[in-house]
């Protein structure tokens, strides 16, 4: 826990020993034992980056071969991933987990930042423009990793709507009920129809198709190198500025909650 200051000192021939105790209120020791998580927190993280892109690379590597766009539409089409495409769905799930995680990282690194922050003051403030300049790239980062976040959900209306307009081969049963009152008898009967569709699709219906699974295909991709440069961009950020982020006033300022007394 951070060193908690203590009003103190004397007056006249007053010891310090008679003088009331001034403690901080239960709110600033609440915001001195949040900012040491959030700095806990944030110094794992770092400490881990290494791990953690070497886990999102192998991910990527997983799902993309690094050939070309028009060679992989081929191979779905080779695979006749019409009713569905398990490779995109596969993709999209891991590149969610991914840019998820990077947001909630980035939070942590932004709550250890924040929480450093001194009180506003005349000069010297060069540390507090490095701080404003990490909060403002994690900002930045957070914002093109929502973008993508939102647009991957997409996929499965945008293909459920071609997958229906493609008229795939199908069979259903549809039951009729019909009721007639003969005196004080009731009698029922019951039809069964069984439709069905030939499944014959128009070619450009089918391209239609693989285009979704090649654009989203293509957005996982692009979701992944997000989350990589992300990290790679603010956790190198924070490493090279850590003097200046954590005392951004130098050794002797006032660097967090502690300055106000």
């Amino acid at each position: 826990m951070a060193n908690r200051p203590r009003c103190g000192g004397s007056v006249g021939n007053v010891s310090v020993r008679e003088l009331p105790v001034c403690r901080p209120s239960v709110s600033i020791l609440f915001a001195l034992d949040f900012q040491e998580r959030a700095k806990a927190e944030a110094t794992a993280l770092m400490k881990n980056s290494s791990a953690t892109l070497e886990a999102l690379n192998a991910a990527y590597k997983n799902h993309f071969s690094g050939g070309k766009l028009s060679e992989v539409r081929k191979s779905f089409q080779d695979q006749n991933y019409l009713e569905e495409n398990p490779a995109v769905v596969a993709a999209l799930s891991d590149a969610q987990d991914a840019v998820a995680q990077a947001l909630s990282d980035l939070r942590i690194v932004h709550d250890y930042v924040t929480l450093l922050i001194p009180k506003m003051e005349d000069g010297n403030n060069f540390g507090v423009t490095v701080q404003l300049a990490a909060l403002k790239q994690i900002q930045d980062s957070s914002e093109e990793l929502n973008k993508v976040f939102d647009e991957m959900p997409k996929y499965f209306s945008s293909r459920a709507e071609a997958v229906d307009k493609l008229g795939l081969k199908s069979e259903s049963e549809s039951e009729t009920k019909k009721e007639e009152v003969e005196g004080d008898t009731t009698k029922t009967t019951t039809s069964k129809e069984w439709k069905s569709s030939t499944g014959k699709q128009r070619p450009l219906r089918v391209q239609a198709v693989y285009a979704i699974d090649i654009q989203y295909y293509a957005s996982a991709q692009k979701a992944f190198r997000a989350a990589q440069s992300a990290y790679l961009a603010n956790v190198d950020f924070v490493l090279k500025n850590t003097t200046k982020i954590e005392e951004p006033k130098g050794s002797s300022g006032g660097t967090n909650f502690s300055s106000m007394y």
